[in-house]
């Protein structure tokens, strides 16, 4: 074996070897960080303690809330994420669009998240609700559906929105800072 070869090998497996480390640690990090969350009890947390919401929680702080923010891919390998007038039928984030590329995601039943929060940054307290969803256009007769039961999101910003995307949740989480 040539010094050249045996070099690039011991390169190499020393990179491995950080890589493997590298892994390791980060595992080990979010695992310390995930055993502090816990459900709330009745109990006392301390102060910057992260507590988990029930799943009936953060639904109700989803139904609370009027605007949220929808996280979609808007073109090839790029994220965006913008702020939206939603409500919630049943378990179905809804939220009013124009055509461009919320629509675009839509129509092609990508996977999206959505999130809606609270903080008060002078107390360091506050929440967030995270759903993470696949999103689809509704129809003309669904939409005229959910327009007859009166449950249409209030458009705020000015412009055509009068199609409908619905968030149909594969999952929701909550988190709340005390």
């Amino acid at each position: 074996m040539t010094t050249l070869v045996r070099t690039a090998l011991g390169s190499a497996l020393t990179n491995a070897r950080q890589a493997a480390a590298d892994i390791a640690l980060s595992v080990y990090e979010r695992a310390v960080l995930t055993s502090t969350l816990q459900p709330q009890s009745s109990g006392e947390v301390a102060e910057g303690q992260l507590t988990q919401m029930s799943s009936a929680e953060a639904m109700q702080r989803l139904a609370e809330r009027r605007v949220g923010r929808f996280a979609y891919i808007a073109w090839v390998g790029t994220p965006d994420i913008v702020p939206v007038n939603y409500i919630l039928d049943g378990e179905t984030i809804l939220i009013a669009s124009g055509p461009g590329p919320k629509l675009q995601a839509a129509d092609c039943g990508e996977v999206v998240a959505f999130e809606v929060d609270a903080f008060d940054e002078d107390a360091r307290t506050g929440w967030s609700v995270v759903a993470i969803g696949t999103a689809r256009r509704l129809t003309p007769d669904q939409r005229r559906l959910v327009g007859q039961r009166g449950d249409l999101p209030e458009v705020w910003a000015l412009g055509p929105r009068h199609e409908l995307i619905a968030i149909e949740r594969l999952r929701v989480s909550g988190r709340r800072l005390h």
